[in-house]
């Protein structure tokens, strides 16, 4: 074990080199200026023309992007960019248009070094992010778990300080335990037993063994390692946590004040997080508006900056037309929101945060626009004011290529009102041929036809002609990224206590659906889940596992039991008490699922929930059918 610790670090302290991209200096440090060329002929990017880079600067107090000026010479861009005085690891974003150079999955991942050569500190645990699912989401790369708990343990190593640091813990045994599965739960036992025995241990510390013994169900142990960080450290940052559960638990306006306020006045300067700062101020806004106090509502609601003002506008004037009520105010809140975020798409006074592109804040800066202009659409539908609402359904949908089904259904529903009959149809003609036409924009082009054709009976035809485009090429796509590894071995107990394995589902295809019961996308997700399992009805050979993960709460099965209760979904739960399965299976967001195939090999991964049920259903039987096969 100490010799592939010793080879693995050589090899990661080995000078950094790539193909396409190359460091005048390979050992680059805080504070000084770091210049790079990249040769596009040797990358995947060689027949593109207008390449884009970007240095992400991973600090010890956040990410930091950089938009160098590339001088072009034939393929070859070269740039020069100081580094942050905090920076501690380097990563290059290489983009032209929508496809990205990331090094072969491998990602262009840089150290931040010491006068005498040695990675600094914080190198380890931002790298080993990038490899567990941050580069992931940044630059496509590859998760690589092994890597990850690698970079962590020779940090250790390197600066046996580290262990004392606030969440290393944290960090740490989420690397055991996506790296070392089978044997995780018995090393973080050890290692938790290990931190028992030390003295001096920081608040982060005892808060790692508490939280620790709570998610094993041990109580005991959880209280009295709870109290006694509370009674070292009385002014800790559990102060602010105590009161955050309280303040969110609180239903009374007058009561969340107060509460606030003690969380503002015991908060250290600083540390306050402005978005935690933002939805309490939101929060206390909508407890006096369901308290019929307007005057405090405004008050609040007044109070917050305007970029989080006009979201909690956009969200609560959604949630009214929903519900279809008080229309004419929701018209009112959702009109200041659509027109600021307008605003800011063409003259933004809110600052660029820095840990986005320029190119990525213009496109948030377009999508708020499109998000609310959305809601205003939609008010203006239910209103009856149909040429007012439809330019401002078109910038949603136009936002997304028409590629949103939920931004299509609104525009389609205004199209089919507001437009000329034969181009209203061509708009939607062309969102069912792509595959992201829900009920309600087949609905309106069914109107259409009827008015046209004045013969109902001919429809379905036309529409399944129409379909037989996106049902081709999505098959075409579906097939195209099917996999072929063995899911992980798992036992759960469903609500009777009866054990569920992946073994005695062999010769089942079984579709794993990973949810939570606070998770919003997941609880979207389960109308257009509960069509398909209606579909396969009577299928002895298709078993659905909706698998309950991630959850926080003390009573986690009679939490998911009340939630299904409630919504009344049939749903077949499993319960993942100790999100072993969920880390087994590597999921790093939820909704999440999985279809495995007769053979208990894994064949499909979906990720997310892009809002339309009709697409879900018809997304999951046909992966069903493919993985039957």
């Amino acid at each position: 074990m100490l010799a592939s610790l010793f080879l693995c670090a050589h090899l990661l302290h080995a000078q950094v080199s790539f193909d396409a991209m190359q460091l005048t200096n390979p050992y680059p440090q805080a504070n000084k200026m770091l210049s790079f060329t990249y040769n596009a002929k040797l990358s995947p990017l060689k027949n593109e023309k207008d390449i884009a880079i970007a240095v992400y600067e991973f600090t010890s107090k956040g990410l930091i992007v950089k938009e160098p000026l590339l001088k072009k010479t034939g393929s070859v861009y070269m740039a020069s960019v100081m580094i942050d005085s905090n920076a501690n690891v380097l990563a290059f974003g290489i983009t032209a248009g929508d496809l990205k150079d990331n090094n072969s999955s491998k990602g262009y991942i840089i150290p931040v070094y010491t006068t005498d050569k040695q990675p600094v500190k914080g190198y380890y645990a931002s790298a080993g992010q990038l490899y567990a699912g941050y580069g992931e989401y940044l630059f496509g790369m590859a998760n690589m778990p092994q890597k990850n708990l690698d970079l962590v343990e020779e940090g250790m190593k390197k600066y046996p300080e580290l262990e004392n640091e606030p969440n290393f813990y944290n960090g740490y045994f989420q690397a055991i335990s996506t790296a070392k599965k089978a044997t995780a739960k018995d090393i973080i036992a050890g290692k938790i037993a290990e931190l028992e025995t030390k003295q001096n241990l920081s608040e982060e510390n005892y808060s790692t063994l508490a939280n620790y013994y709570m998610r094993n169900k041990n109580k005991a142990k959880a209280d009295s390692f709870t109290a006694i960080l509370k009674q070292k450290y009385p002014a800790g940052s559990w102060i602010s946590g105590d009161i955050i559960n309280s303040f969110f638990a609180e239903k009374n306006a007058d009561k969340k004040v107060v509460l606030y306020e003690s969380f503002v006045a015991k908060t250290p300067a600083g540390k306050a997080d402005a978005n935690t700062i933002n939805m309490m101020k939101g929060q206390i806004a909508d407890a006096y508006d369901k308290e019929k106090n307007k005057a405090m509502a405004a008050k609040w609601m007044n109070d917050l900056p305007m970029s989080a003002k006009v979201m909690a506008l956009n969200n609560k004037s959604w949630a009214m037309a929903e519900a279809g009520e008080n229309l004419a105010e929701a018209k009112k809140m959702s009109e200041e929101a659509a027109l600021y975020a307008k605003q800011q798409t063409i003259k933004p006074t809110e600052k660029k945060p820095e840990s986005v592109t320029t190119k990525q804040w213009q496109d948030q800066l377009q999508g708020n626009y499109a998000m609310y202009a959305d809601t205003y659409s939609y008010i203006l539908y239910q209103m009856g004011e149909y040429k007012a609402g439809l330019p401002y359904a078109k910038v949603g949908a136009t936002f997304s290529k028409l590629k949103d089904a939920e931004y299509n259904e609104r525009y389609a529903m205004l199209l089919e009102k507001a437009a000329p009959a034969q181009e209203a149809k061509s708009i939607i003609e062309s969102m069912v041929k792509a595959g992201k036409a829900s009920a309600k924009t087949k609905a309106a082009l069914k109107s259409l036809y009827v008015k046209d054709k004045k013969n109902v009976a001919d429809f379905d035809k036309y529409l399944a002609a129409l379909e037989a485009t996106a049902i081709v090429a999505k098959r075409a796509a579906m097939v195209k990224s099917m996999i072929n590894t063995a899911a992980p071995k798992f036992v759960l107990k469903d609500w009777e206590g009866k054990e569920v394995s992946l073994e005695s589902l062999k010769g089942k295809v079984v579709v794993v659906d990973f949810w939570a019961t606070w998770c919003g996308p997941c609880i979207a997700s389960m109308p257009g889940m509960k069509k398909a399992v209606e579909k396969f009805n009577g299928r002895d050979d298709i078993k659905f596992l909706f698998v309950d993960t991630w959850e926080t709460v003390d009573n986690k099965l009679e939490n998911a039991k009340e939630f299904m209760k409630k919504k009344n979904y049939p749903f077949y739960v499993l319960m993942d008490n100790d999100s072993k399965m969920v880390a087994d299976f590597e999921v790093s967001g939820i909704p999440t699922k999985f279809i495995i195939d007769k053979a208990g090999n894994i064949r499909f991964k979906s990720v997310g929930f892009e809002g339309n049920t009709d697409a879900l259903a018809d997304e999951v039987a046909d992966m069903i059918e493919l993985a039957g096969k």
